[in-house]
Formats: structure tokens, sequence, C-alpha cells
């Protein structure tokens, strides 16, 4: 039987490596986001590298990985000398006070299960720092926190030092007013400006579960440049871009995959057709179907995955995209995945899916549908597995003939 702690409430923990489960009964329908902080003897973070959330899921010690979005690996041996607590917070959009069921966790590992229980009855906070994970007289113990917080997740990780930045900054300066210069001792050279922190995006929309949609409306006369990327993580555990689809690949060799991002595609005037390095079918941007795929990353070496793009100056013409993702080469082990597509669009929130349903015997899975919807851009959440394409257009009803191609 585990240990039961209550608010406030500390025990000692006998080993490094642990998984924190974060329990909340409504998470599907409430807002909600899961983040950690590694935090110094101020209380506050080093760098925003020590901030750990669904946009920068992996910390690059190791020692903290958010592998799902209320579930967290943390290995105690690998953190940085400087942190010596690690404080596991959360925020619902709507308010402590929807979580009518309760929330708790669950920390288990090294023969060790700790567990503990809230109340979200009559809250007014927005966010709560759970627990901690701390470091005392050269040993760690979990403690129950349970502390509310009144803002958001932006003022709550400014609270802990993190730079944030939810808009981008304008391209429109003032012009600084004039200084006097101030002179500098011949033997003491100027010292080198302190570089600027770009500040943390958490601007962002995560589509949780199958079929679930967002729809956003053009802020201008067009979409601009739409913008589909797809990343993973090697089998070595080396991710793409900071982390995001580990052991894709089963089963012997380096671990290394081919892991193509294309689509399907309807225009309005009825055309019809498929972009995907198989083929060579990379598309174009200027003309019909306003739809480019910028290149093939064969090797899983290139940092930024595989991207998609696609004219938003020309949403009128197109009348559904289908986004999807498939191993052209290699065993699939889809059940190891923890991908994700993000579509970035100028004037909106970055828009993701993940890859977390799971059907390891089929290599192709459409990810989402992209649908005209009267003019605005309408996001749908897919990730169904299917054997190939041929298979997938059945399902979806494109009406394509298929044969065998190579790249």
């Amino acid at each position: 039987m585990g240990t039961l702690l209550v608010a406030g409430q500390n025990t000692r923990l006998s080993g490094t490596r642990y998984t924190l489960d974060l329990q909340v009964p409504e998470a599907e329908h409430v807002t909600l986001d899961a983040s950690a902080l590694l935090l110094g003897s101020t209380g506050r973070v080093q760098g925003d590298v020590d901030f750990v959330f669904y946009n920068q899921p992996k910390h690059p010690s190791g020692a903290v990985n958010q592998v799902s979005g209320g579930r967290f690996d943390v290995d105690l041996s690998r953190l940085p000398d400087h942190v010596e607590r690690v404080a596991f917070v959360f925020t619902v959009e709507q308010g402590l006070s929807a979580l009518t069921s309760g929330y708790g966790f669950t920390l288990g590992g090294e023969g060790q299960e700790i567990n503990f229980s809230g109340s979200g009855t009559g809250r007014a906070e927005k966010s709560l720092i759970l627990m901690d994970l701390y470091r005392r007289n050269g040993e760690w113990k979990a403690k129950a926190v349970d502390q509310g917080f009144v803002g958001g997740m932006a003022p709550l990780a400014e609270h802990f030092g993190v730079a944030v930045g939810d808009k981008p900054a304008s391209t429109t300066q003032s012009a600084p007013t004039p200084t006097p210069p101030t002179a500098v001792p011949a033997s003491k050279p100027a010292p080198a400006p302190t570089p600027e922190t770009k500040p943390i995006n958490l601007s962002k929309i995560t589509l949780e579960k199958k079929g679930q949609t967002i729809s956003l409306e053009k802020k201008s006369n067009s979409f601009g440049k739409i913008h589909v990327n797809l990343n993973w993580e090697q089998g070595t555990g080396k991710s793409k871009s900071g982390g995001f689809l580990s052991g894709l690949m089963g089963g012997g060799g380096d671990g290394k995959i081919d892991l193509d991002l294309g689509c399907m595609y309807e225009l309005r005037d009825g055309k019809a057709g498929v972009i995907q390095a198989l083929g060579k079918q990379f598309g174009s941007m200027e003309q019909a179907p306003y739809i480019f795929l910028d290149g093939d990353d064969r090797s899983g070496a290139a940092s930024n995955g595989e991207n998609l793009y696609l004219n938003g100056h020309h949403w009128t013409d197109i009348k559904r995209v289908m986004i999807f993702a498939f191993i052209y080469e290699g065993a699939a082990n889809w059940g190891q995945a923890n991908g994700r597509i993000l579509f970035k669009t100028p004037d909106q929130p970055e828009v993701e899916v993940r890859l977390d349903a799971t059907d390891s015997g089929k290599k192709f899975c459409v990810v989402a549908m992209l649908e005209n919807d009267n003019g605005a851009l309408k996001v749908s959440k897919e990730v169904n597995y299917f054997a190939g394409h041929k298979q997938a257009d059945t399902h979806y009803g494109f009406g394509f003939s298929w044969g065998r191609g190579s790249k």
C-alpha cells in the first residue's frame, strides 16, 4: 500500500527515478495544462530551459520529461547542481472550481508509491502548485503543496522567473532616447552586451481528443503562409528538436527512421491530388494546389523535422487537406510514439495534434483534416491508422488510383 499525503505533508524518497501522474477526472471537459519548473535556492528558474511544458517537453539534462499532458518522468540523479526543487503545477482555464471530482497525483518508482487527493470545490484560483520534489540535507523528499495561484500559466511561470511572451514583438519600434556617452577607461574594455532573452510563447491550443476541432477566422484579408511541422525523436532517444517521437522504429539497427509528411487535397474546382516525397510530388506555393512540401529528411537528422506549407492567400481555392504521416521504411511501432504536428498560422495560436492513439500494425496515420468552412480554417484531430495510402483514401473518399512508387 502506498503513502497517502495530505496538503503540506512530505515523505522521504528512497530512489532517484520516478513517474508522476496527474489525476484529473474532468480533464476531458476542461482546458488543462501541466508543467514542471526546476528551481534554484532562490525559488526561481536559472533560465527558461528550466521550464518544462508542452512547447518544451524535455529538460536538456534529461532529468524531467513531460511524457504526455499529465505524466512526467523524473530522474533526480540527472538534475543540474543548481536545482534544489522541482515544482509541478497545472492551470485550468475554467478555474479550479470546475474540477468538481477533485484532482490528485500518484508518484511511483523505486518500490515507492505516493498519493495525494485534493478538492476544487469553492476555489477561485486558475492555477495550482500541486507538489514539490525538493532536496534537504542531501536527500530528496516529496511534498504535497496544494497551493492555489490566481493567475493562469503565464503569470505563474513569471512568478518563478520565466520570461513569458504571449504575443510576438512588434516590428515597429520607437526611436530610442539619446543617452549621453559614458567614458570607459582605456584599461577596461566595454562589457559585452547581455543577450536578450527570447520570451517563451504560451499561445497554443492542443486538440486532445479524436474528432476535436478548432476553427480559425481570418484576421486580415488572408491566412498568409500556413506552416505544418512534423517532428519526432530517433530510437536512440535523441529528438529532432528537443523531443517528440521516441522509439518509433522497433527492433535492431541504429533506430533511425524515415517518417514522411504529406497530404491529400481537394480544391474547390474539384481537382484533387497528393503531396509527398514518394514520387517527388512536392507541389507548389505559387500555382495550384498552393501546397508545398519542403524536401524530405531521410536521415532523421534534420533539426526542424519535415515541413509542409499552404498558401493562405489562396485558401478560398482549397476545399480540404488531409494531413498524414507514414513510415516509408522499417517496422511500425507507434506504441512508443510521443509525436505531434504543429500548425502555425500568422496572427493565430499554434494548434497541436499529438499522435497519441496507437496501432502498431499499420504504417500510415491520418493525423488531421483541414477544411474550408465558409472561409474559416477548420482543423480536426483524426489520428486514424491504416495499412497504407489506398486504405486511407477509401475511408476519406478522395477517389485516387494507386500503384507502387519510390523516392
